[in-house]
């Protein structure tokens, strides 16, 4: 059989499972409830399909009460006859292949039915599915088949992009976590050339992935200074830039603010200004010791209590003198300080530290990039935390809300609990 045969049947395989886990774990939900594709956060993020395609941003026509019947994740304003979403336009644009779909077959053509709800779970398979493929192929360029399978299923079930994947698909971490994958995939391909077209695609990717979320730019930042600094890429290093015409970077720089345009025009129509922070109810504070203690060991979305894997990967890159061992310390600093000044340390209603599916990829680094075969015990250590983790997935049904108050009575109940 063909290797391109072979390739697209296990990635439909994949695809479908998940789908199917996807669909199975949503069949119960009712829309306009907790539990369904469309509400709050992810209603603010999926709210410029509707808008756009089937309201042309007009609010008379919205259905009645839609932001409160989706849990206010956006808001009409009834006085400027305006859509109001702080969230941007990035998960939409990757969401919209799908539900564009169902819009053709929905006969409810309203944006909030049950099909467009649907869509959004293979819209969030389809991601986690081909996050995990450029995984597969990054890491099978260092180890064997197998070795990359492995990695690849571990990295999924040992964090919550399997859970942001399948439960909660309309959040932003999944789609954040398939570019960040074909942005690292990229970077250390180690038979990719530093052609105009490969940076090109470096750009979009980049500009896709802030779009996702703003914040994703930080993080960007560190990856791409180690990349440069350590020369490990080759795609991108500092002869890259000796290489490029100035109609390159024009052409670039031109095509990545394609994809920046729409948000900047959503921005001045919503909040009359192109710069605007749209979260302006919501702010940066101290980052004191006490609210670091609590980000990272809080039973209420503690960082190292929900995803251990992320210190364990951390320590085993200092043990083992990784390369990448700083990489992973900087963006470890950074994350710790930027959320920890976040009002909000527990990101809200969510399992885990969510943001941390953002850049969970690349603390995985050190297990495959120019790294012999680990030992035994370590899979088996990183085995145990996938366990544990999917056990808390299955388990997990609910905002935890008596564990603000730094009881571990639910943190218990989830891990040593029922299914649900």
């Amino acid at each position: 059989m063909n290797q391109k045969v072979k390739i697209l049947s296990a990635f439909l395989l994949v695809y479908g499972a998940l789908c199917f886990i996807s669909l199975n774990r949503h069949s119960h939900a009712k829309i306009h409830t907790y539990h369904s594709e469309i509400w709050a956060d992810k209603a603010g993020y999926n709210v410029y399909l509707p808008a756009t395609f089937i309201y042309h941003f007009q609010t008379e026509s919205l259905p009645k009460h839609i932001d409160s019947l989706t849990g206010y994740g956006f808001t009409i304003d009834s006085t400027n006859q305006k859509i109001i979403t702080k969230y941007p336009y990035g998960v939409a644009l990757m969401q919209s292949p799908f539900w564009l779909i169902a819009h053709l077959l929905s006969t409810e053509k309203d944006g909030f039915s049950v099909l467009y709800q649907k869509s959004i779970d293979f819209a969030g398979s389809f991601y986690l599915c081909l996050g995990i493929f450029m995984l597969f192929f990054l890491i099978k360029q260092y180890s064997t088949r197998n070795y990359a399978i492995l990695l690849s299923i571990l990295l999924t079930t040992s964090t919550g992009i399997f859970y942001y994947g399948i439960f909660e698909t309309g959040m932003s971490h999944i789609y954040s976590f398939c570019v960040l994958s074909a942005l690292v995939y990229l970077l250390f391909q180690t038979k990719t050339q530093a052609t105009f077209y490969n940076l090109l695609f470096l750009g979009l990717l980049s500009s896709l992935y802030i779009i996702i979320r703003p914040i994703n730019i930080v993080f960007l930042i560190v990856l791409f200074a180690f990349v440069l600094f350590h020369n490990k890429s080759a795609i991108l290093n500092f002869n890259t830039f000796k290489q490029l015409k100035t109609i390159h970077y024009i052409i670039i720089i031109s095509i990545c603010l394609i994809l920046i345009i729409p948000q900047l025009a959503y921005y001045k129509y919503a909040f009359n200004s192109y710069l605007t922070n749209s979260y302006s109810n919501e702010s940066f504070v101290k980052p004191t010791l006490r609210r670091i203690t609590q980000l990272l060991f809080s039973p209420h979305n503690g960082l190292f209590i929900y995803y251990p894997i992320g210190i364990f990967l951390l320590i085993y890159a200092f043990i083992q003198q990784h390369y990448s061992r700083f990489l992973l310390l900087s963006l470890a600093c950074v994350y710790v300080i930027l959320y920890s000044s976040w009002w909000s340390l527990s990101l809200g209603c969510g399992f885990g530290h969510r943001a941390f599916n953002d850049i969970a990829i690349l603390f995985f680094i050190p297990l495959f990039m120019n790294t012999p075969s680990l030992k035994k015990s370590v899979i088996l250590i990183i085995g145990i935390l996938a366990f544990i983790n999917l056990k808390f997935i299955f388990s997990y049904d609910g905002c935890l809300f008596s564990s603000e108050n730094g009881s571990f009575t639910e943190y218990f109940h989830i891990l040593f609990g029922e299914f649900k």
